[in-house]
């Protein structure tokens, strides 16, 4: 039997999605382990999603360079009696070995797996459940069986006083979120759709569209908008904790599948997401955790996400802001 754990990392160090859907982990491990005290080891990019979530105590930021000697050292400091490796990486993996945690938590078919002394038999890639649902298996192996399925996000107040000033400054009322680009982590949809589309959002429901993106798709986000009324172009204008208050503020969230459909459904705003079918991609593994959410994909089973009208995205609009006003 193992002893209650007092101080436990939560290792996440990809992509913003990915952090998301580990959030029922640090919610869970919460409330089985109420007086514990929950660290979350991400990657610098991704700080501020964890920094928005209740669940997480402290935060360990690390650079895509990082030594696995500097990375051990800030375990250390941690003084953690459990680790919990969702995604193991080989450095992290042996910086915990090194930190002298006592009780490590991995998957058990990695050639690295020997690192550590707690194993989860399990594979991810058929993809047959929830990236949350395997996220939570490594947090059973610590003797923790409440489930929590919770990726809520507070709104940082500051950030959402500026995201305001931006709004009124612009004279945006009621607006959709579109975000075209994935960073290259899934299949997109396509620049000359989402144009269309925001041409029906903002013709047919009278809406503003606002165009999100990372300020390296401002060539993307700028081939959404150019020559369309009603429709602003944000690409690299707002933090991340800007960004997470900007959605908290829409009527509904359009994109690929990609880390800030995720985010929008964190904040409780209703989302469309555009997937393949093909495993590892398929939704079944990879949609938000929300019951506000359309999920499109192409009907023949194929990634063709082409395939997709513009027409079915905005009766998904249409339903999910009916719903919302009631």
């Amino acid at each position: 039997m193992l002893d209650r754990p007092k101080r436990i990392i939560v290792a996440r160090t990809d992509r913003i999605g990915d952090v998301v859907l580990s959030l029922p982990v640090f919610a869970s491990l919460k409330k089985c382990f109420p007086d514990s005290e929950l660290t979350a080891l991400v990657s610098s990019y991704a700080s501020a999603v964890v920094s928005s979530s209740s669940s997480v105590d402290r935060t360990i930021a690390i650079s895509p360079g990082e030594s696995i000697r500097s990375i051990s050292r800030r375990m250390r400091q941690a003084n953690a009696d459990s680790i919990v490796m969702l995604f193991p990486r080989f450095r992290l993996s042996l910086a915990s070995v090194l930190a002298g945690i006592p009780t490590r938590v991995g998957t058990a078919y990695r050639w690295y797996s020997f690192l550590f002394n707690l194993k989860v038999h399990e594979h991810r890639k058929d993809s047959t459940k929830s990236e949350a649902e395997y996220n939570l298996a490594l947090a059973r192996a610590l003797g923790c069986n409440e489930i929590v399925l919770d990726t809520h996000l507070d709104i940082d107040s500051g950030s959402l006083l500026r995201v305001k000033e931006f709004l009124d400054k612009n004279k945006v009322g009621r607006f959709v979120v579109v975000h075209p680009g994935s960073g290259g982590s899934a299949h997109e949809w396509g620049a000359e759709h989402y144009r269309s589309l925001t041409r029906a959002i903002t013709g047919e429901l009278g809406l503003t569209a606002l165009i999100t993106g990372t300020s390296s798709e401002e060539e993307l986000c700028t081939k959404m908008s150019d020559g369309i009324s009603r429709t602003l172009n944000t690409a690299g204008k707002f933090s991340l904790l800007e960004f997470i208050a900007l959605l908290s503020e829409a009527e509904t969230f359009v994109s690929n599948s990609t880390g800030p459909l995720h985010l929008a459904a964190s904040v409780g705003i209703p989302v469309i997401g555009i997937y393949p079918n093909t495993a590892p991609m398929t939704p079944v593994r990879w949609a938000p955790l929300t019951d506000r959410k359309v999920i499109l994909t192409p009907e023949d089973g194929s990634d063709d996400l082409s395939s997709i009208s513009v027409n079915e995205v905005m009766q998904s609009i249409t339903r999910l802001i009916s719903v919302k006003a009631q």
